[in-house]
Order: structure tokens, then C-alpha cells, then sequence
């Protein structure tokens, strides 16, 4: 099955948790990391070589990018 867009109904029905950590840097090199956690499945890590870019509007980039999750406190 392949969905194309996600409506924010079938968003609320996967989507388990959503952790936001602070923002690090400065102005264009501001970065901040987001963590989606989905019902049933957890946390899903992308492979090395899927890195996503998004230009969500003008001057805000998207990266999605592969890695480990932080170590929590």
C-alpha cells in the first residue's frame, strides 16, 4: 500500500508520540531534531543513504536524516 498524501485524520491514527528537542546553532545553520514514535511499530530508523530534503517554505529546509536515537537524561 502506498500512501501519497497524509491526511491529518490517518496522521492522528499512526503517530503514538513526537519528542522535540531544543534547537542548537544560529541563524541558517539553526538545527533541531524531532523524533515521530508510530503506534505499533516505535521508532523507525531510516538507512544511512535516505537523506531527505524538504523546502518547507522560503528560508526553512527539511532534512530528514538517518541516525541513532539521542540518549535521553
Amino acid at each position: 500500500m502506498e500512501i501519497e498524501d497524509l491526511a491529518a485524520p490517518l496522521a492522528k491514527e499512526l503517530i503514538d508520540h513526537i519528542d522535540v528537542y531544543e534547537s542548537e546553532g544560529k541563524g541558517k545553520n539553526k538545527t533541531q531534531r524531532i523524533v515521530i514514535y508510530y503506534r505499533f511499530v516505535g521508532y523507525i530508523e531510516l538507512p544511512d543513504k535516505n537523506t531527505i530534503t524538504n523546502d518547507t517554505r522560503k528560508g526553512v529546509a527539511v532534512n530528514y536524516i538517518s541516525g541513532t536515537l539521542p540518549e535521553t537524561a
